[in-house]
């Protein structure tokens, strides 16, 4: 659902190799969007300790059948998770109709946590789903997860991973790719420089709530033609 993909062009300057994830990627990729989420420092904290980055991690590996890493010097650097209809071989995963609300239960109950935080959480969390759910239009491929290492960006990396899963999909047959992004925790220009159109945009409560600022949240959608 977010985006911190860098990218100015240039060529890395190492060799980059892709692979598919697997379950020790988890804990690098929640180490990628730690840094790649600014937030404020007693939220944040608390919503790490809430929900867990690698919890979060493994839910959007859990809506992806497209599940990217790219690796420099064999150590992952990157990563793109998303769901392309239409994959030969690869079923895509069904869409739980309450989005992210299981999953956050889940996780906060583990985590023992007082009901008020609870609750607050919870509903900023429906909010900004239900919202979501109105203003994102059918698509037959989206992104689910796209982060860039900090060390990494503005290196080309970015673009490699864009490519590929678009890539992928038009030669499944997809018309449409889209993705949620926001204008704080994400690189949103980097989407509009690869053609993606802005087509909502809406006060994103839960970003806004753990980083203790005006979020809004954008949905990017490219229209592609079919291989």
């Amino acid at each position: 659902m977010m985006s911190s993909a860098d990218d100015d062009g240039r060529e890395p300057a190492h060799a980059v190799a892709f692979r598919q994830c697997i379950p020790s990627d988890v804990s690098a990729c929640a180490r990628m969007a730690e840094e790649a989420w600014p937030a404020d420092p007693s939220t944040f904290a608390k919503l790490r300790d809430l929900a867990g980055l690698e919890g979060y991690m493994a839910y959007s590996l859990a809506r992806s059948n497209w599940t990217d890493i790219a690796c420099v010097d064999a150590i992952p650097a990157g990563f793109l998770f998303g769901r392309i209809d239409g994959l030969p071989g690869i079923e895509a995963p069904s869409q739980h109709p309450l989005g992210e609300l299981p999953w956050a239960v889940g996780s906060m109950l583990r985590a023992r946590r007082d009901a008020p935080s609870l609750l607050r959480f919870l509903w900023n969390l429906e909010l900004t789903d239900m919202k979501l759910m109105l203003n994102m239009p059918r698509a037959d491929a989206t992104i689910e997860m796209f982060i860039v290492g900090a060390e990494h960006r503005g290196k080309g990396l970015g673009t490699m991973l864009l490519d590929r899963f678009v890539g992928k999909a038009v030669g499944a047959g997809s018309t449409k790719v889209t993705v949620y992004t926001d204008d704080m925790l994400s690189n949103w220009q980097f989407y509009e420089r690869k053609g993606f159109k802005r087509i909502g945009s809406f006060y994103d409560n839960i970003t806004s709530y753990y980083s203790k600022k005006h979020c809004r949240g954008m949905v990017y959608s490219l229209d592609v033609k079919p291989g």
